[in-house]
């Protein structure tokens, strides 16, 4: 059995946090000005760091969007990644939270960034992806079906207690990371989650429920 569980009337939506991004990317743009190995923001005069390597820690949080007809309609997700900047415009890292799509659950995903600019303003492009454990009890799923007396003859209705297996993750996505200091920074991202839960009663029952939500996440990094 396959239950699909889609978000509905969110492209308006999405165009305008697009809309809103580019802009802010644009006025941004013409605040930070490269002096040698550093980057000097016109408007507090500060100079900053512009060289990224090593490790990195990116601690986020925020709400996946769905539809009116979910159970829970924006449920939150909270993460923590730390990585290693493998060239000054590309990191991954390792990332482990805890979320509430149905239930409580804790995602492990590997998370790839790419910045388009080497500055302490810059737009980036995201993916990241992993497996979703169940966290407690509560994550089951009571699903009807029908059952037959012995004989054979009546039919009746029966609840089937289904156990939460966890499931995949996969979340591409974009955003805007702004250090105010060398070493520290506020990021703010949109994403597309796909995920795919699975609950198993026996061998021969297994039910799958796939969440497609809008991310809107908040976060700070450290450098």
């Amino acid at each position: 059995v396959r239950y699909y569980n889609n978000p509905s009337a969110m492209k308006k939506i999405s165009l305008f946090l697009i809309a809103i991004l580019f802009m802010a990317s644009g006025l941004n743009a013409q605040t930070l000005i490269k002096i040698g190995e550093e980057t000097k923001s016109i408007t507090t005069g500060k100079r900053m760091k512009s060289g990224f390597d090593g490790y990195f820690n990116i601690t986020d949080m925020g709400l996946m969007i769905g539809s009116t007809d979910n159970s829970r309609v924006a449920p939150f997700s909270f993460i923590t990644t730390n990585g290693l900047h493998l060239t000054e415009q590309f990191s991954a890292g390792l990332g482990v939270g805890v979320e509430f799509p149905a239930g409580s659950y804790m995602p492990i995903v590997i998370d790839l960034r790419y910045y388009i600019r080497n500055t302490a303003f810059s737009p980036f492009l995201s993916i990241y992806g992993g497996y979703a454990l169940p966290l407690d009890d509560d994550n089951g799923y009571y699903g009807g079906s029908t059952a037959w007396d012995t004989d054979g003859l009546d039919s009746y209705y029966e609840y089937t207690p289904y156990e939460a297996q966890g499931g995949f993750i996969l979340n591409p996505g974009f955003g805007i990371r702004s250090l105010v200091g060398d070493d520290f920074g506020v990021i703010f991202s949109v994403g597309y989650r796909f995920q795919r839960l699975y609950y198993k009663a026996d061998k021969d029952r297994q039910m799958i429920a796939d969440y497609n939500r809008l991310t809107l996440k908040v976060g700070i990094t450290f450098r």
